[in-house]
């Protein structure tokens, strides 16, 4: 599997010159300016910049898009605005992201503290870095964003969460079909021919209205939890919502879930017998989402059956997900992907009887 840290940076980022509203948001904060020849820039969607800036302050600046031209940009800086809000009004020990310096809601620009020498989960995972107080802390994480404004006076994201996908499981649209790699091609005729497995996708994803709503992240990954001198951070909240906390939950034990299937050998991907070795490599990583619960119940939420089920069932689909973005860079479906789909389906179809396999239940 290729080392998310090896891939952390990009070799040039955005030049500065052609993204003027940088300038003048660091500017507009007092914060000083870049130093274009020193400045890094991250992974990701988005354009970037980290640096040290002319007053000494270590500045992280996202750029989600141009606000005036895209309502889905909108959206998701208003999402992010959203999580700052919360934040403001919780009475919490600890921040759960880094802190925000300010914004330009004109440019589409967020700039945030830079924390010093954090890594993301993913690359302590990728060196068998992760262990329990990894594991405790994202729980007690996520169980804090989840137990905030309970009463609901923050207005967060009314629109329905944008995966699992409605339209495409059933026919891609002509654009979509005529970008799309060949990778992707095979992986969606594989989901949009198994009737059962899109009735249990279809059925995760309109599950939200009836769950106990939370705050909940709503596009977790390993990537999206930074840790600095042992304490964790939430990023790219993006995607806040409020929503069904299986859907965090899920994601978390779909992440390791996913890792064990892309570290599967080659024979065992190719087999009959992708389940069970599945489920054999799981017990490696399983006491990792048994430290994750505890940390989550810490936070004063409760993990019942019904939310281990669904959690269960988001790991399912977080599987599945994870292989259409990897599919959509590839022009063949690899035989490991394959198998990722396979068990997948077997998570999605048949959650209540995995959740203590996962680790989701004891």
């Amino acid at each position: 599997m290729t080392s998310v840290r090896a891939n952390r940076y990009r070799a040039r980022p955005t030049d500065l010159s052609a993204a003027p509203g940088v300038g003048e948001l660091l500017r507009r904060l007092g914060l000083g300016a870049f130093d274009p020849d020193r400045v890094t820039s991250r992974t990701g969607r988005n354009d970037n910049w980290s640096g040290t800036t002319t007053t000494g302050a270590r500045v992280f600046v996202k750029h989600l898009g141009r606000p005036a031209d895209d309502a889905d940009v909108r959206r998701r800086l208003a999402n992010t605005l959203a999580f700052e809000e919360l934040m403001r009004r919780a009475d919490v020990p600890e921040p759960l992201g880094p802190r925000c310096l300010g914004w330009s809601e004109e440019d589409g620009l967020v700039a945030f503290e830079l924390l010093a020498s954090a890594r993301n989960g993913a690359e302590l995972a990728d060196d068998d870095a992760f262990g329990e107080p990894e594991a405790r802390g994202a729980g007690r994480l996520l169980g804090t964003l989840h137990g905030l404004d309970p009463t609901g006076r923050v207005a967060l994201d009314p629109a329905p969460a944008q995966l699992p996908p409605a339209d495409e499981l059933t026919a891609l649209s002509l654009e979509a079909h005529r970008t799309a790699s060949g990778a992707a091609l095979q992986a969606w005729a594989l989901l949009q021919g198994d009737a059962e497995l899109v009735a249990a996708i279809r059925a995760l994803g309109e599950g939200d209205e009836e769950a106990e709503a939370c705050p909940v992240h709503g596009d977790f990954r390993l990537d999206q939890v930074l840790f600095t001198d042992g304490a964790p951070r939430l990023v790219d909240l993006e995607e806040l919502r409020r929503g069904d906390p299986a859907r965090d939950l899920g994601a978390y034990a779909g992440e390791w879930l996913f890792r064990v299937v892309t570290r599967l050998p080659r024979g065992a991907a190719s087999g009959d017998g992708t389940v069970g070795h599945g489920a054999r490599e799981l017990s490696r990583v399983r006491p990792l989402i048994v430290w994750f619960r505890a940390g989550y119940t810490a936070a004063g939420r409760s993990v019942g059956a019904d939310l281990a089920t669904r959690a269960a069932a988001f790991a399912g689909w977080h599987l599945i997900d994870r292989v259409l973005a990897r599919a959509s860079r590839a022009s063949v479906l690899s035989a490991v992907d394959r198998a990722a789909l396979g068990i997948g389906r077997t998570v999605l179809l048949r959650p209540a009887a995995l959740t203590t396999t996962l680790g989701l239940e004891d």
